[in-house]
């Protein structure tokens, strides 16, 4: 199994689009969900949830908090799926042994890729994070998902 461990803030939204985006609109910019269904199309890899969103999520339909449905909503419109979420440590910084508790519990992971704005607490996994920026660009772009690309596939 290939996995993408995905962020949500500054990778699914932006400074840019909340400038441009109206009240109506979802905190989610839908066009970077279209990045990432080519990125999962494009690899077959699953979605994990790293995001602090992951509180709203749950696979339990009856455990989903209404930002969770939502969540759930959008991607499906997108043709995506979220898989699972890492485990909840409490905080950023913890993201990485949050990732390696999922890991060690799930044996057939054959490659990963990270998605994340931020570049805290990922030493041992340098190699595997796609660093987005939600400040200056757009969040997830086409070179991120050429990048988890090859990674994935590569």
């Amino acid at each position: 199994m290939k996995v993408i461990f995905l962020d949500i803030d500054g990778v699914l939204n932006s400074v840019a689009y909340d400038r441009i985006r109206k009240e109506t609109d979802t905190n989610v910019d839908e066009s970077r969900l279209e990045l990432l269904y080519r990125a999962v199309f494009n690899t077959g890899a699953k979605i994990v949830l790293t995001s602090s969103w992951r509180k709203f999520w749950s696979k339990n339909p009856d455990e989903l908090a209404f930002e969770g449905r939502e969540l759930n909503r959008l991607f499906e419109k997108h043709k995506l799926k979220i898989y699972d979420k890492t485990p909840c440590l409490g905080g950023v910084y913890d993201r990485k042994r949050e990732v390696e508790l999922w890991l060690n519990a799930q044996k057939e992971v054959e490659k990963f890729v990270i998605v994340d704005d931020l570049r805290f607490g990922w030493e041992d996994f340098s190699e595997y994070l796609i660093k987005t920026d939600g400040r200056i660009g757009r969040g997830i772009e086409e070179r991120h998902v050429q990048e988890i690309i090859n990674i994935l596939n590569g």
